[in-house]
């Protein structure tokens, strides 16, 4: 046999491969600089000095080295890159090919290959280069394959030891005499297409050529999927029959509440795009201020860019479509009987099959009393309204942070009377009653003659006034009741703050939720009754398209933040955070919307991703940087060039407060206070110290998340379910949270979609949605629950609208206006 044909093991039906070298085809690569430039560019400022240094001494004693060895000189070079991630070489080289190497590819190496590959060759592009920096040019000459050095990677960290077998370039003189040779019989073959014996010249002596086909990579980033099995333990019922999600949902009623939240509002969308057989959809909606609910949801529709793929597929027969299928209820979830009257009520009672509510308030500090009616008084709300209820099930969406402050596995298990500590002397339905009266009573003691007199002084700012006039008497009425509703506020929620800590929970929005679900747990334990808990919900992956997201959800500050100059953050490396993209959580809530129907259905259902495709927090922490890098790196500027630099590091609590935010605060408390002494005004001094309160407060708040405890949340009975689908529903409802790419979601889904959507939001800015208006109106059919409203609404007058506007932006109106439907 000969060596051509040992050397290449292919299928004789198709054509031979044509192995291209890079470096003399195609571009000159300098053998130095792109070491340098991985070194240059390491996350922390002390590895880009001492991994700079470390090759800048190796590029002087490689040339000595390789004319004794040139594959120990290959692997020194790269040693220095021991300990940088996976994530961060694919992105420097991505970036290093993008703006250094694609403005010098030789025109003519570009044409060969797109001839050969026009010719049906299979091409394989050769370098001594590492595979982060030649697979960007494969994808851009769509070449599939690729022959160049690998790094070994262990929990995707460089080991700084290239794997074998080692490709270098050959010493130059036999490089020299074995082209020289070339050019003399076959100087057609000198533009970079490689014969048998320019393959052996880049393998290391006595390595068996054999063996190149089994390391050629593919072009196209490789992901490892973390396939776990589902272990029952007895504990699970075996669930053997087969989840038809579209005959189980087929012609169901079901009362939608919190259709205008993040959540709520994709789920719609997912029902009607792929549902389109489902009966009839109720959206219970809650008035705000003078704007009805149907007059709500049809400015989301008309609005929200969620709604962008049903336009464009049915365009101006969107409105009949939904029309047929949807019908706007107005009530409230915190109310007795979800504030609806009678006859609406009966109505729901015997046509329901299924109830979802995913309204709730994700606050991690609100008022206790938005709180309390939102995520505790809501549940038993729904359960004395399913009680009535003919056959109709309940999802309930919760958290899957109602752990609190624990560690390790966190089961898909309910226990009424839950606290993180297992206090054996906790009682939901006595915590509950008592924050009721904590309320009433705070309420009564801010208008007691000793408080009002104290707000009627603050309100006059210390100063009394004998004569006023009854303008004068109204604006000081006025601002007294909106000291008094602040004081009340900040009593309540410090109450709330202090409960939560007391029972194991780091906020008023988890203490509340995981009430909710104890109270769910002791009222309705005899229903058909399903808790989904989702992690941290963001970005959606395809649905409804990709990279929708909304509001300032909870990774969207500190994504913010990291963009900044900000150095330095306290958290735990080691800690999961949990992630999880919207479309994915939609995707769980219909199969247990499905499972509920069919009574097959779980106690509780997490869905997240720690326990079945984790990212710690220093990985999560990297990924936001080089999303932020690969923004900057696009833009000109000496500001963008800057902060394309600055990556942020996780660091422990101590060294952040030596060295970091805290200790900067002390610094200018103390300078505003020696300009204070000489009577200077440090304008600029006091707004940067509200600058860095304001991320203090932040930090702080999300330090139970990013630094406290480590927890993963098990997510088995979501993957039972999608495991009953049968096959030609896998597609549409399957639920797969093993295939995330973090890295394609992190740099190029997620990130970009907070930077589109929430960025601004955060900026005080409106999002640029790039939706032309439109005036979108929901017919009333004969045969709806809510008749038609007999009097048309007429415009306001202009005396009238503003005195609406005040009365809809009061404090405790404010607060409600965030509870129905905010996911």
């Amino acid at each position: 046999m000969s060596q051509k044909a040992i050397l290449i093991q292919t299928d004789h039906s198709r054509p031979e491969p044509a192995f291209f070298r890079v470096e003399e085809g195609l571009l000159s690569i300098p053998w130095s600089w792109l070491a340098f430039h991985y070194a240059w560019n390491a996350q922390a400022f002390s590895e880009r000095i001492y991994r700079w240094g470390a090759v800048g001494a190796l590029w002087l004693l490689r040339p000595c080295l390789a004319l004794a060895n040139r594959t120990l000189a290959t692997r020194l070079l790269h040693l220095p890159l021991r300990g940088m991630s996976r994530d961060r070489l694919d992105l420097l080289g991505e970036e290093y090919f993008d703006y250094l190497l694609r403005p010098r590819l030789r025109p003519e190496g570009v044409e060969r290959i797109q001839q050969l590959l026009e010719t049906g060759r299979q091409v394989v592009l050769v370098s001594h280069e590492l595979e982060h920096v030649i697979r960007p040019l494969a994808q851009y000459l769509k070449v599939e394959r690729l022959l160049t050095n690998r790094l070994e990677f262990r929990d995707r960290l460089a080991t700084g030891r290239l794997m074998d077998p080692v490709i270098s370039s050959p010493g130059i003189l036999r490089w020299f005499s074995r082209k020289q040779a070339l050019a003399a019989v076959h100087r057609s073959k000198t533009d970079g297409l490689m014969e048998s014996e320019d393959l052996a010249l880049l393998l290391p002596a006595g390595h068996e050529p054999q063996l190149i086909e089994k390391i050629i990579l593919p072009a196209h980033r490789q992901v490892s999927e973390k396939r776990q099995a589902v272990v029952s333990f007895g504990k699970r019922r075996s669930h053997t029959q087969t989840l038809s999600v579209r005959k189980t949902l087929a012609g169901k009623n079901i009362l939608l509440i919190g259709s205008t939240g993040f959540i709520g509002k994709v789920w719609l969308c997912l029902l009607l795009h792929d549902l389109p057989e489902i009966g009839r959809v109720f959206l219970l909606i809650r008035r705000q201020g003078s704007r009805s609910a149907l007059q709500r949801f049809e400015k989301v529709v008309a609005e929200s860019p969620a709604f962008k793929p049903l336009h464009d597929r049915y365009g101006d027969g969107l409105a009949d479509f939904i029309g047929e299928r949807l019908e706007v209820v107005e009530g409230d979830v915190s109310e007795a009987q979800l504030g609806l009257d009678d006859k609406t009520a009966a109505s729901l009672f015997a046509n329901l099959d299924l109830i979802i509510n995913s309204a709730g308030l994700t606050d991690f500090n609100p008022d206790l009393r938005l709180a309390l009616s939102t995520n505790a008084d809501s549940p038993l709300h729904l359960v004395d309204f399913l009680r009535k209820c003919d056959h109709a099930g309940l999802v309930h969406v919760s958290t899957c942070f109602v752990n609190g402050r624990t560690d390790g596995r966190v089961p898909e298990e309910l226990h009424p009377n839950y606290t993180p500590g297992e206090h054996p002397d906790f009682n939901a339905r006595l915590e509950w009653q008592y924050l009721h009266e904590s309320v009433d009573g705070i309420t009564r003691q801010s208008e007691s003659s000793r408080l009002t007199e104290q707000f009627h002084l603050e309100a006059l700012g210390g100063h009394k006034h004998d004569e006023a006039g009854p303008a004068d008497t109204r604006n000081l009425q006025n601002r007294v009741r909106k000291i008094r509703t602040r004081w009340i506020r900040e009593q309540l929620i410090e109450l709330g703050i202090n409960r939560a800590h007391t029972w194991g929970w780091p906020n008023i929005y988890t203490y509340t939720k995981s009430l909710g679900e104890s109270l769910l747990s002791l009222e309705g334990g005899n229903l058909p009754i399903a808790i989904v808990r989702p992690s941290i919900v963001e970005s959606s992956l395809s649905q409804p398209f990709r990279g929708w997201n909304e509001g300032v959800n909870t990774t969207a500050p500190l994504s913010y933040l990291l963009g900044t100059y900000f150095r330095q953050l306290p958290s735990n490396k080691r800690k999961r955070l949990d992630v999880i993209p919207v479309d994915l959580v939609c995707r769980g809530l219909t199969l247990v919307a499905a499972a509920v129907i069919s009574r097959c259905h779980e106690k509780v259902y997490q869905l997240a991703t720690s326990a079945t495709n984790p990212s710690d927090m220093r990985r999560a922490i990297e990924l936001t940087c080089l999303a932020h890098r690969k923004h900057y790196r696009s833009l000109e500027g000496l500001e963008h060039w800057l902060r394309a630099r600055c990556d942020t590091i996780a660091v422990s609590k101590t060294r952040y407060r030596n060295v970091s935010l805290p200790r900067f605060r002390k610094l200018l408390q103390g300078l505003q206070r020696i300009l204070a002494t000489v009577a200077f005004e440090g304008g600029s001094l006091a707004r940067k110290q509200r600058a860095l309160e304001k991320v203090h407060k932040v930090i702080e708040l999300y330090e139970p998340f990013i630094l406290d405890n480590e927890y993963f949340f098990a997510a088995d009975h979501i993957t039972v379910l999608s495991k009953m689908l049968p096959p030609d529903e896998i597609e549409a409802f399957g639920y797969d949270s093993e295939v995330i790419d973090w890295y394609d979601y992190w740099i190029n889904l997620h990130v970009p979609a907070l930077r589109r959507w929430t960025y601004p939001l955060i900026e005080g800015r409106r999002p640029e949605t790039g939706l032309l208006p439109r005036n979108f109106k929901l017919p009333i059919h004969s045969g709806s629950v809510i008749p038609a409203p007999p009097v048309e609404m007429q415009p306001m007058p202009a005396s009238a609208r503003s005195s609406a506007v005040a009365a809809a932006t009061e404090p405790d109106d404010q607060l409600r206006q965030l509870a129905q439907g905010g996911d």
